[in-house]
């Protein structure tokens, strides 16, 4: 209940980092003619935690056996089964290829994660300390993870309505003649000294 909060942002790889992920296994169940097609869908249903690419990993798994099933089956390789299996596999490859990117992509360009379950407000209970890194502690080597930690705004302020003033133009008039008032003084006592 009364837990630090939301932790820091972890570190994404680099945008060149995450191309060769991307590259490395798109290319993985094709390079394995289908061997490893259930890797491409295991990493993303890593990566984006939706239950929907868990789903369609054991999917993948259970057409891979079963098409994998098919060409151990074979008595030799100009049977039926094998030419069956094998075009199971491609097209398995194929397709969790095809999904991989279309869904690794379109996590990637999502926007960023609001830090908090409503947008622009934040959550009930305690913030994080907010420490100034001169002042923060240091415990041996590490660094303090709560230096320099900004603490979240409140929500924001309802808009007042707007109340009739008025004219503020006497005012103004006044503020006017006391500065000139001010100006001819401070001329007249620069002017004595002699600059």
């Amino acid at each position: 209940m009364h837990g630090p909060g939301y932790g820091p942002p972890q570190p994404r790889p680099s945008g060149a980092g995450q191309i060769a992920l991307r590259v490395l296994f798109a290319l993985l169940p094709l390079l394995s003619i289908g061997m490893l097609s259930w890797a491409a869908l295991l990493r993303l249903a890593i990566v984006t935690r939706r239950r929907a690419h868990w789903v369609l990993f054991w999917v993948a798994l259970a057409v891979f056996v079963f098409f994998f099933g098919y060409v151990m089956s074979a008595p030799d390789e100009y049977d039926w089964r094998m030419d069956v299996g094998m075009t199971g596999l491609l097209g398995l490859a194929v397709a969790s290829t095809a999904f991989f990117l279309y869904a690794d992509i379109r996590h990637a360009s999502a926007s960023a994660p609001v830090p908090y379950p409503y947008a622009g407000y934040p959550p009930h209970g305690y913030a994080p300390p907010h420490i100034p890194g001169a002042t923060a502690p240091q415990f041996g080597p590490y660094a303090n993870p709560y230096a320099d930690t900004p603490v979240p705004a409140g929500p924001p302020a309802p808009p007042r309505p707007h109340t009739q003033h008025p004219p503020a133009a006497p005012r103004i008039d006044q503020v006017r003649a006391e500065l000139d008032e001010l100006s001819q003084y401070l001329r007249k006592g620069t002017q004595g000294e002699g600059r």
